[in-house]
């Protein structure tokens, strides 16, 4: 390992399959070990879906804390004794951002940076709170669309020269783009014979089950007798949202598959990815499926417009069931040609904008501008010398 190159802790509550974590991992994956060295500690226990496995075989050291409640402080222990090698802690998500600014400032750690995956209109009041009071400890935030980074500094009074954006990046040749349909679907297990709609998110108010199932019984006669829809993920409104399926009268039209590994293939395999949400940050799942060139029907919130602008995909204003009905009884009557030609302009903008060596060279850029406005004797290489 180069001696001059800085450490980097990349701090987060737990990994799995969420965005935050599939940033970190790609991060820490895709670093120029030259210059960084990178360390991810999570603070608390969860599925992990085989990232910890894959940092290790990549050489990256995890820090597990295995913390279960806010109150264990000694859990920390492992934390406080790297913190005095690290040159960088990046923090994500609202939890680790407050530690990673506290414990950051009280071991002299030289560059502070904070990075939000949820939209600020959307935080809990005792996390805007928090956010409020301890921003000023950040040298940068991070948002992950430009619309964030608006919010952010709107409603948390931030000033606008701390305040970056960085687009999510995936890693795109892992999208089974050159599947073709009929090859997807039984690799998948879903039915051939139907016109296949899916979302794939989190089980959460914001998400919005609720509205797409009332936009499937305003589909045409003729496309919802020959539809159906899966729900993908897991999360705390689970019952309720099965409940709303039953209640508009879908248990023979509404599938719920729980936690998928295989979303790339599903995305190959479907007919419309549909993201009816209130709101959104950026979402990962929006940009594997632009990559597996799914054709897409979602709400104009949060980053969704930055990600399909210049695309083509229908944009459906949020909480509007019937506008979401009829954009998806466009996508499938849509001629062939013209859904390929903007499946392929959608694959285009990943690969130019959204993808991990995009997403990764921002975040070499901006390590690489704070640490050169840094003190020389500020600096910390891979040995924690300064």
């Amino acid at each position: 390992m180069n001696v001059t190159s800085h450490r980097v802790l990349l701090l987060i509550d737990r990994l799995g399959r969420g965005g935050a974590a599939q940033v970190v991992v790609n991060v820490a994956l895709a670093l120029n070990r030259v210059k960084f060295s990178p360390i991810v500690c999570t603070t608390r226990k969860a599925p992990t879906y085989g990232q910890d496995e894959l940092l290790r075989q990549a050489g990256v050291p995890l820090i597990e804390l295995n913390r279960s409640s806010r109150w264990q402080f000694l859990s920390w222990g492992a934390l406080w004794r790297v913190l005095p090698t690290i040159s960088i802690l990046h923090s994500h998500e609202s939890g680790s951002n407050l530690w990673g600014r506290l414990w950051g400032r009280l071991f002299r750690v030289p560059i502070i940076i904070t990075q939000d995956h949820t939209a600020a209109d959307q935080k809990r009041w005792v996390v805007h709170l928090c956010d409020r009071l301890t921003s000023p400890l950040s040298d940068r935030i991070v948002t992950v669309s430009e619309s964030g980074r608006d919010l952010s500094i709107c409603l948390e009074k931030l000033s606008p020269d701390r305040v970056v954006t960085i687009y999510n990046g995936i890693d795109v040749n892992r999208v089974a783009y050159g599947l073709t349909k009929k090859e997807a679907r039984p690799l998948t297990g879903l039915p051939e014979d139907r016109w296949l709609l899916a979302v794939i998110a989190r089980l959460s108010p914001e998400k919005n089950h609720h509205g797409l199932f009332k936009a499937l019984t305003l589909l045409p006669e003729d496309l919802r007798s020959q539809t159906h829809c899966f729900v993908i993920g897991s999360g705390e409104i689970e019952s309720q949202v099965r409940g709303d399926s039953q209640r508009f009268g879908l248990q023979e039209t509404v599938s719920f598959l729980g936690e998928r590994s295989d979303v790339p293939t599903i995305l190959r395999a479907i007919d419309v990815l549909v993201l009816p949400s209130h709101s959104e940050c950026l979402p990962m799942v929006l940009l594997e499926a632009l990559a597996a060139k799914c054709p897409i029907v979602a709400t104009a919130v949060g980053g969704v417009p930055e990600a399909l602008d210049g695309v083509g995909w229908p944009l459906v204003n949020p909480g509007d069931s019937g506008g979401l009905a009829r954009a998806i009884a466009s996508v499938l009557r849509m001629p062939g040609a013209e859904r390929e030609r903007i499946a392929e302009a959608g694959r285009k903008a990943v690969v130019e904008r959204f993808s991990t060596r995009a997403s990764v060279a921002q975040v070499e850029s901006l390590y690489h501008s704070l640490l050169t406005h840094l003190p020389r004797g500020n600096r910390r290489n891979d040995r924690g010398q300064r």
